[in-house]
């Protein structure tokens, strides 16, 4: 075969057979060779959407929509996630439990398979998030001003769990009145979040992250009075697209629209803009956020994860859900400015979800089907060619992983290629990518706060 050649259907399948066995990509997966150059650690998570089984087992979840044999191979990784529960803790939706009940939940399909195990799961996932709840309100109740990402982002925080309890709720399977409370004390809690704060004398968005909550020495160095977060996948990008699903999904929360408006018009106000036109810049740091003027350039990806494609899915999501045009039209701005820029200074690498070009694809290509936008719809096509030419017929699952490295500017080679599976740095992700939208929104495209 030659991969140079291979169309979206293709690609699709050669990634379906080179991941149809679960024992066999793990063993793949999770050899030395395929460490995370950064963190010096294997890549392979066995019990997270990111690059393990729970993230397989949505493509396969997808696939059997159309075709019921594969649903057999989806329950192979549902089964092998189950036998793996105990390998990774909670962090959010992608880890843990609430990254099996989001593959069941797609995995159950039109005949509801899983229930037993889907509720189950939904209540240890409503009582762990209240749980993290009420360490978060006994900070603050303690004085403690500022929160860390786990208090609200997509990945590993409240939102993305949220998102995932929306669904429960509205499942008779899976409903109760622990999910239901836990659902209304989540909205709730990032209702608050949004609430400004005053720190220092000075008044700024309630979701600051001083820089003792910062993941890393690095982020403290950056950031020694804190940052902002923007981004879809960790900044606040992320509960606006929840709440703008839970206002869809009829949820009246007391506060939510103004806090979704809260979030929205500090992004907009936040909107950058270099000669393709407007952007969203990553993470902004407090002098950034409290200086009479403001910087006219920062960082940012045209990816995902961060920059203006995650940060316009949001708003395009939210400005539907509670109708209002100017979100949309902005987000569309930002994406014809996207694919407008410039490719070197994207900052996306390889084909896979995160920040890579099947992310960005994914953004362009569900806003070109709800807007029928020329311009985006011509961009799909261009970011499709751009993920298949990332084929490689000798990769074991068909993509590999692009990741830079410590030693990179020392060396002719810029990036380590790895071999993983899995939704966001994984060959499924690519896989997911390149399936049509045409029907509309697909279960998987929650798990991206994308619907």
């Amino acid at each position: 075969m030659n991969t140079a050649t291979l169309g979206a259907q293709e690609a699709v399948a050669l990634v379906a057979d080179r991941l149809a066995d679960p024992a066999h990509v793990a063993a793949v997966a999770s050899r030395d060779d395929n460490r995370d150059p950064v963190y010096d650690s294997v890549m392979w998570g066995p019990m997270t959407l990111a690059n393990g089984l729970p993230g397989t087992a949505l493509l396969y979840a997808e696939l059997a929509r159309n075709d019921e044999a594969w649903r057999q191979v989806a329950h192979r990784y549902i089964a092998a996630a189950g036998r793996a529960m105990n390998s990774a803790p909670s962090r959010g939706l992608f880890s843990g439990p609430a990254a099996l009940l989001a593959a069941a939940q797609s995995c159950a399909g039109p005949a509801g398979h899983y229930g037993s195990l889907r509720r189950k799961l939904a209540a240890w996932v409503a009582r762990d998030q209240r749980e993290r709840l009420h360490v978060f309100r006994e900070r603050a109740a303690n004085g403690g001003t500022g929160v860390d990402w786990a208090a609200y982002d997509l990945i590993n925080g409240v939102s993305g769990v949220t998102r995932l309890l929306l669904d429960s709720a509205a499942d008779p399977a899976e409903t109760g009145p622990g999910v239901e409370s836990a659902l209304a004390d989540s909205l709730r809690h990032l209702v608050r979040l949004t609430e400004p704060v005053r720190v220092d004398g000075h008044e700024v968005p309630g979701w600051w992250v001083p820089a003792a909550l910062q993941l890393g020495a690095r982020d403290r160095h950056t950031y020694p009075r804190g940052d902002f977060n923007l981004g879809l996948a960790h900044g606040i990008a992320g509960p606006l697209t929840v709440l703008g699903s839970a206002h869809a999904a009829g949820q009246r929360v007391p506060g939510l629209h103004g806090a979704a408006h809260r979030i929205a018009d500090w992004l907009l106000g936040w909107t950058l803009h270099d000669e393709a036109g407007p952007y969203w810049p990553a993470r902004v740091s407090w002098d950034d956020e409290l200086a009479v003027d403001r910087p006219r350039e920062l960082f940012t990806r045209t990816a995902w994860c961060y920059g203006a494609p995650g940060v316009a899915a949001a708003l395009f999501h939210a400005g539907t859900a509670f109708d209002r045009p100017a979100w949309r039209t902005a987000a569309v701005d930002a994406l014809h400015a996207a694919l407008r820029r410039d490719e070197s200074k994207w900052a996306i690498e390889g084909a896979t979800v995160c920040h890579g070009h099947a992310g960005l694809l994914r953004v362009v290509a569900r806003l070109a089907h709800a807007t029928g936008d020329p311009g985006l719809r011509a961009g799909r096509v261009r970011l499709t060619a751009k993920v298949l030419d990332c084929a490689d017929e000798d990769a074991p699952f068909g993509f590999r992983h692009l990741m830079r490295f410590p030693a990179a500017a020392l060396s002719p080679v810029p990036h380590r290629a790895v071999n993983t599976a899995g939704l966001l740095e994984g060959a499924a992700g690519v896989a997911l990518s390149l399936l049509p939208v045409d029907e509309g929104p697909l279960p998987w495209d929650r798990t991206l706060g994308l619907v």
